[in-house]
């Protein structure tokens, strides 16, 4: 293979063949996998994507070549937070480990069978050392290098043996979480689809050990280039049956089912009372889910919104999942964002932290979630001219930061073997 630039835009010369290994849970792993290889395919690249639950359903709607993986999986509370007992207790340790094995014996396979130039992998440690292990070459996409516990202060409802528990499974998470990490730098390369410093969502997700940094690579977004087009919210917002000057507010509902569900339940009876003073368009994330909408008065529900990029360009306030894509296409557009993180999950709560430290979110504790909070929270995400201002300027800071141009050279340099 041999990528060449012309006139800013990059050209395939030779067929190659891209594995591309998603991590199936929630769509934003699978999403921005999609954009990418949907640029190597238009250059002439050969991609077969590997993965599972959401991700499988996903790739299944979009109709893209993909093999079923071996899912992996964990036990969750009504609220959608993460049970670690019932997951130990019900997967534990000897089950997990031969459920991994499973997944490494069948991505050998795969990889084997498919025999691509290059083994392209979104969070998936089982195809990461499947690849090393058949000795392909490996770029690794990644926006949480080693998963945190909270500690148990964090959990101040729980009893004392998920206390207990808590404490346990920090003690050996310890040596896991090690291990993990040393995993993730077998990789050859290692993209972080984020901003660079000082404006990285999922800094507190990413602590790389030294040695490993000379193989990282922050590249920015991995979007669609439609987010960064200038498009006018008027039309948009005639389209989907609202007045061009009436404030919109788009409801983006994501992340594995079983964190969406609960969610759902709690805030569609919300947004219908608040749907007296707001107009609101609401996608409850389901990829398998109908594009025909049901209108309630001023609230517009999807179970699956085809073009969520061009409600994201209509809308005035977007409220979301605290997902690392999500609050970094609200940063692209400018627009005033409020994120729900997924109680006690350390990702979407470092990724809430990092966004209101830097003053591109307003964060809402799905447990504090009320009429009364999150209209509280909509108006000043509307009329407060500091946060609008602030959603600007940090718009004008990454627009010029487009993460899949930055892939595609980092492929290229691999492939080929040039620096």
């Amino acid at each position: 293979m041999e990528l060449h630039s012309r006139h800013g835009t990059w050209e395939l010369i030779g067929v190659v063949k891209i594995y591309l290994a998603v991590n199936g849970l929630g769509l934003g792993h699978i999403v921005r996998c999609r954009t990418l290889a949907e640029k190597l395919s238009m250059m002439g690249a050969d991609v077969l994507y590997s993965t599972y639950l959401d991700g499988l359903d996903f790739a299944r709607r979009k109709r893209l070549k993909t093999l079923r993986a071996i899912p992996v999986f964990y036990q969750v509370r009504p609220d959608g937070s993460i049970d670690l007992r019932a997951t130990s207790t019900r997967s534990g340790f000897s089950l997990g480990l031969n459920r991994f094995l499973h997944q490494l014996v069948q991505e050998i396979q795969d990889i084997k069978r498919y025999s691509p130039d290059v083994v392209l992998i979104d969070t998936r440690l089982s195809s990461l050392l499947a690849a090393r292990l058949l000795g392909k070459r490996t770029i690794l996409i990644l926006n949480q290098y080693r998963i945190r516990l909270l500690h148990n202060g964090d959990y101040p409802s729980r009893g004392l043996a998920d206390r207990l528990f808590l404490l346990i499974a920090r003690l050996g998470w310890t040596f896991f979480g090690n291990l993990i990490g040393e995993i993730w730098g077998l990789s050859d390369r290692i993209i972080i689809p984020d901003f660079p410093p000082p404006l990285t969502i999922s800094r507190y997700n990413i602590v790389i050990p030294k040695r490993h940094m000379p193989k990282v690579r922050f590249v920015g977004p991995i979007v669609d280039g439609q987010l960064y087009s200038d498009r006018p919210k008027q039309p948009l917002k005639r389209k989907y049956g609202f007045g061009p000057d009436e404030m919109l507010v788009y409801v983006a509902i994501s992340g594995p089912k079983h964190e969406r569900e609960p969610l759902v339940r709690k805030l569609i009876p919300i947004l219908n009372d608040l749907a007296e003073t707001f107009n609101i368009v609401v996608s409850q994330g389901n990829p398998m889910g109908d594009n025909v909408p049901t209108r309630y008065g001023r609230m517009c529900v999807y179970d699956w919104a085809e073009n969520q990029e061009e409600l994201l360009h209509a809308c005035d306030v977007l409220v979301a999942r605290a997902g690392q894509s999500t609050i970094l296409k609200a940063m692209i557009l400018g627009r005033p964002l409020i994120i729900i993180p997924t109680p006690f999950q350390t990702e979407q709560l470092g990724n809430a932290d990092r966004a209101r430290s830097i003053d591109a979110a307003l964060v809402l504790k799905q447990e504090n979630l009320s009429s009364d909070s999150l209209r509280e929270s909509l108006n000043l995400a509307m009329t407060n001219p500091s946060r609008g201002k602030r959603a600007s300027q940090v718009a004008s800071q990454v627009r010029n930061i487009v993460g899949v141009e930055e892939c595609v050279r980092i492929i290229d340099q691999l492939v080929t073997g040039r620096s």
